[in-house]
């Protein structure tokens, strides 16, 4: 009874015109997968809508494709879909939950006998233990990527895990490995000419540099990065390259530049709806023209401070929060 598939009576011409064709043995046309192909459309949806800092657009596209790949019962699909969701979740502060959604997408993708599917997905469930402060079990993690991309000959994911390396090992202190890693990173995405790959490599070398007291180099890093990061409008990314040159125009006794940069980075953070980071920067330029004495600067500044920690500027924060996850 259940194998039964019911169809619907079709009147008029249209029923008649069906049957005639029938008659006439004309083969049944195989309809295009449009559906299939919807699914890596909502893919690239969401990392768009992620490039401009709208995790809940991006997560309500990563959720659409999830549901589209499971009643097309496409598992390729479904893997992709459950590793974006694990991203966005990773991003919104639930490392354990995008733990157990790679997880997920990882015994699939090893039902499948699927290298690439493998490899993304060891990335992303590394990132995951990464910032779960798991991190044995993320180095063992992108070990294991790295290995397979290499045997594969999959740059771009090889870059990935570089750059993911190096970020540990700049947590663990091991700075001159890190420098390295983030290097043979660069070297690979400038060779694919990855401009958004290549700005995330020079914004950590930018940091490895920043904190060896090479303030130069930090600087010409962290410029290039945004340059790179505004060429491919990628927002989140160009708020921090902002806040990370006004740190170094500080430290580098550039006053003036350092309060400039700040309110950019502030503005940006604010544009996007990241209030805990726009205030940071907020607060620096305070402190900034304070010490400037530009007194105008200061009167501007602190209306804004005031005006966000207000109530109701806490709510209007929460519904433009709301408005730009849509």
């Amino acid at each position: 009874m259940n194998g039964r598939r019911f169809r619907v009576r079709v009147s008029g011409l249209a029923c008649a015109a069906a049957l005639l064709a029938g008659c006439a043995g004309e083969p049944e046309k195989i309809p295009e997968p449009t559906l299939a192909i919807r699914v890596h459309a909502l893919h690239v949806e969401g990392h768009r809508a992620l490039d401009r800092g709208d995790r809940a657009r991006a997560k309500a596209s990563f959720e659409s494709a999830r549901q589209l790949a499971e009643s097309l019962d496409d598992l390729p699909g479904l893997v992709q879909a459950l590793n974006d969701l694990g991203a966005v979740t990773a991003l919104e502060g639930a490392p354990a939950n995008a733990i157990q959604l790679h997880q997920q997408a990882l015994a699939m993708a090893e039902s499948l006998h699927r290298p690439d599917l493998i490899v993304d997905t060891l990335t992303h469930l590394g990132t995951a233990l990464q910032l779960a402060g798991q991190l044995d079990q993320a180095s063992s993690v992108y070990a294991k990527g790295l290995a397979l991309a290499r045997e594969r000959g999959d740059r771009q994911s090889e870059a990935v895990l570089l750059n993911n390396i190096g970020l540990l090992e700049k947590r663990a202190g091991r700075k001159e490995q890190a420098e390295s890693s983030f290097r043979a990173a660069l070297a690979i995405n400038e060779a694919r000419q990855d401009r958004s790959a290549q700005a995330a490599n020079l914004a950590n070398l930018g940091l490895i540099a920043e904190e060896a007291g090479r303030l130069d180099d930090a600087q010409a890093k962290f410029q290039t990065a945004l340059e790179l990061d505004k060429t491919m409008e990628n927002r989140p990314a160009i708020a921090a390259d902002l806040g990370s040159l006004a740190r170094v125009a500080e430290a580098q006794n550039r006053q003036s530049d350092a309060l400039v940069y700040a309110q950019r980075a502030y503005w940006s953070y604010r544009a996007l709806g990241d209030m805990p980071h726009a205030l940071t920067e907020l607060n620096h330029a305070l402190a900034l023209a304070r010490a400037q004495g530009q007194k105008d600067t200061v009167l501007q500044l602190e209306a804004e401070q005031k005006l966000w920690s207000t109530p109701a500027s806490s709510d209007k924060t929460k519904s433009g929060d709301t408005k730009s996850k849509q």
